[in-house]
């Protein structure tokens, strides 16, 4: 079994700008987040899923094209179904949570941190696996 590891660690200082949903890894609010994510993850649209939750100055162009073509060798079909399957509150507007998406028997799980500001939804960190070891080993 092949195991694909993604993950990115994002600290974001300030935010500045117009609008909320215009800028990497900020949404208006937790549905337009889990929406993004969902949808992304579902239809394996990668390079795009890692782009707005900030990876745009960590990867080249060629990285995210390989990475992309790596994560649907390992998931060849659009998965189905999605799940939120743990969700805490960790206090002072930031929470941690794990989603799990699948067709079949393929997996994949998905963890963020998550930080709720005045009017915005922050994703601080983010990661994507084939396995779920390394995603539960967050919490």
């Amino acid at each position: 079994m092949r195991i694909v590891v993604l993950c990115i660690g994002l600290l974001m200082a300030t935010v500045t700008g117009a609008s909320a949903q215009g800028r990497d890894s900020v949404f208006a609010d937790y549905p337009a987040y889990a929406a993004f994510v969902d949808n992304h993850i579902m239809r394996r649209s990668f390079t795009d899923l890692i782009l707005q939750l900030g990876g745009r100055d960590e990867y080249t162009k060629e990285q995210l094209d390989a990475n992309q073509r790596q994560m649907r060798g390992v998931w060849p079909q659009d998965f189905e179904s999605v799940t939120v399957f743990n969700r805490q509150d960790l206090g002072g507007g930031v929470s941690q949570e794990g989603r799990m998406y699948w067709n079949g028997t393929a997996y994949a799980f998905f963890y963020a941190i998550l930080h709720q500001r005045e009017g915005e939804l922050v994703v601080v960190n983010f990661a994507l696996n084939s396995n779920i070891v390394p995603i539960m080993e967050r919490f």
